[in-house]
């Protein structure tokens, strides 16, 4: 979540701010690429072993950066939210990807989104739809005219403004599910 892991450290502090007593772990350093293949490998020693009541993947745009197939990334990411719902107890949050971070393969972004988003349970698994904040954030931005900021770069690399964004929308929306809310979180 972010170039260098700063949406994933943001959420977490913002999260720290409110509920002090939370334990926050990233099982996945930011500071390093793991392709899909990786992390389903890594999984039982840096997901399945910390007993985690939530899960946030920010996962797949670095696989559709290379293979350009919304269908196959897709599949690569299922087998992990399969391996994880089979082997853990954990509520699942997933993070859509927004268009504008790969608009040379847009089709293949909402294509990945679309079956994300199929995941979606309302019990163990929850779909949270930065794609479509970001949309309507960027809706938002044009009223301003000149003065909008942009969330990417020429580049198509998320700018501060994108990861403060994104720490902000996991944030408010992981504890908004019928499940947090009956557990009192």
């Amino acid at each position: 979540m972010g170039v260098g892991g700063e949406a994933a450290t943001l959420f977490s502090e913002l999260l720290l701010c409110e509920y002090p007593t939370r334990p926050v772990q990233f099982a996945i350093s930011a500071s390093v690429r793991y392709p899909l293949s990786t992390v389903i490998a890594r999984a039982p020693g840096d997901i399945f072993g910390k007993l985690a009541e939530r899960i946030v993947l920010g996962l797949g745009l670095h696989e559709l950066r290379q293979v350009a197939d919304g269908e196959k990334v897709f599949a690569s990411y299922k087998i992990l939210v399969d391996e994880i719902l089979s082997k853990t107890t954990s509520v699942l949050y997933l993070l859509t990807i927004p268009e504008q971070a790969l608009p040379e393969c847009g089709t293949e972004v909402l294509t990945f989104n679309q079956k994300l988003r199929e995941l979606d349970d309302a019990n163990r698994v929850h779909v949270l739809d930065f794609a479509a904040h970001v949309e309507h954030f960027e809706r938002d931005q044009l009223q301003r005219g000149k003065f909008a900021r942009s969330l990417f770069d020429s580049n198509h690399i998320p700018t501060s403004l994108c990861t403060t964004l994104l720490g902000l929308f996991v944030e408010r929306r992981i504890f908004n599910t019928k499940k947090e809310s009956e557990n009192g979180f």
